[in-house]
C-alpha cells in the first residue's frame, strides 16, 4: 500500500485519503505482527507516510489503535434498521460475525488482548468500542420503542451488561471456539455453525429485552 506523504505546510487540512491509508496499515501491521510490532513507524513505512504525518494526527499508537477500533466499529454496526427489533439485532449480531472474519477482526482482538496491560489502550477502548457499542444498542431500543414494540425497561447497569456480553463474546468465541470457515462480505455466515451462533445469541437477547423470537411477525405480541 502506498500513498502520498502529507507532509503539507503547518494549518493545510489534513488529507483524508492519508488518515485512510494510515489506518489501513495499522490494521495490516496488527493482523500481521501483533502489538508487539505495532510501532508508528512500521505504520507509517507501510502506508508510504511520515512519523510526522501520522504523529499530526494521532499523538500514540494507542490513540492510532483507538483510531483502528473506532473505523471498526462505526463501519460495520451503524444504520441499522430492519423494521423490527428482531431484525434489527439479527443484523448486529451478523455484522459483528462478519468482523471477526474479515482482515479486520484479528486486529481488533489483538487490542482487546493488550487493552488488560496498558491502561492508555484500555481507556481509548472504552471510549471507541465500549461506549460505542453501548450507544447503538441503546439506538436499536430507542427505535423498537418508537416502532411500538413492547421493550421491557432495562436501566444503565442492565444496559452495560448487555453491552459486555456482546463485545465479550467476540473475545470468548476466537480463544475458546474455532473461528468461523473463511467468508466474504456477500456471505459473512459461511457455516451453519456460525449461523446458529448468531441465533443462540439472538435467543438471549431477545429474552433479556422481553421479546419473544418472531414476536414482530404475529404483530408484535411479546
Amino acid at each position: 500500500m502506498t500513498t502520498r506523504d502529507d507532509t503539507a505546510p503547518k494549518g493545510r487540512p489534513k488529507d483524508p485519503r492519508v488518515d485512510a491509508a494510515l489506518i489501513d496499515a495499522a490494521v495490516e501491521v496488527l493482523n500481521e505482527s501483533g502489538w508487539a510490532a505495532f510501532t508508528t513507524t512500521a505504520v507509517a513505512r507501510r502506508a508510504g507516510a511520515s512519523t510526522a504525518s501520522l504523529y499530526r494526527r494521532w499523538p500514540s499508537k494507542q490513540a492510532l489503535a483507538g483510531a483502528v477500533a473506532r473505523r471498526i466499529a462505526l463501519d460495520e454496526l451503524g444504520g441499522i434498521d430492519t423494521g423490527s427489533l428482531e431484525g434489527d439485532l439479527r443484523e448486529f449480531l451478523v455484522r459483528k460475525q462478519r468482523i471477526l472474519g474479515a482482515s479486520t477482526g484479528p486486529a481488533l482482538l489483538s487490542l482487546m488482548g493488550q487493552a488488560a496491560h496498558d491502561a492508555e489502550l484500555r481507556q481509548i477502548l472504552h471510549d471507541d468500542v465500549y461506549l460505542m457499542v453501548r450507544e447503538q444498542l441503546d439506538a436499536l431500543i430507542a427505535q423498537a420503542v418508537r416502532r411500538g414494540e413492547p421493550i421491557r425497561g432495562m436501566g444503565p447497569e442492565q444496559i452495560g451488561v448487555l453491552t459486555l456480553v456482546l463485545i465479550g463474546t467476540v473475545a470468548a468465541r476466537s480463544v475458546f471456539l474455532a473461528r468461523p470457515a473463511a467468508s466474504t462480505p456477500e456471505e459473512p455466515l459461511a457455516t451453519d455453525t456460525a449461523t446458529d451462533f448468531v441465533e443462540a445469541e439472538l435467543q438471549l437477547l431477545l429474552a433479556a429485552l422481553g421479546r419473544a423470537a418472531g414476536a414482530a411477525e404475529r404483530g408484535g405480541e411479546g
